[in-house]
């Protein structure tokens, strides 16, 4: 997935397979990626790409030109980054009868 207008990647959103696509990337890092984000529910910033195991320094700089933190796929289809559950039909309750 491409930012609009530009040509640079989200890292939330990318196959792993467009991973490999970016500098340094090879398939057992992409997967390691994929994994990672699938875990973590996505990258908040390039210091959460960072904690990836095995993924250097080198290798952030080499991808930050080509790639963006975005949000998440889940939040991209949905429009939003956080959706309320729906609450269930409202129930009525009746006033309790006094005792006297």
């Amino acid at each position: 997935m491409e930012a609009p207008g530009t040509s640079l990647m989200n890292l939330n959103a990318v196959t792993e397979h467009e991973l490999t696509q970016l500098p340094r990337i090879g398939a057992d890092k992409a997967r390691r990626i994929v994994g990672y984000r699938a875990i973590r529910k996505g990258f908040r910033d390039w210091a959460d790409f960072a904690r990836i195991p095995g993924m250097t320094e080198d290798d952030v700089e080499a991808i930050r030109s080509r790639a963006w933190i975005g949000p998440p796929i889940e939040d991209v289809r949905s429009g939003t980054t956080r959706r309320r559950p729906a609450r269930g039909p409202a129930t009525v309750r009746r006033p309790r009868r006094m005792i006297s």
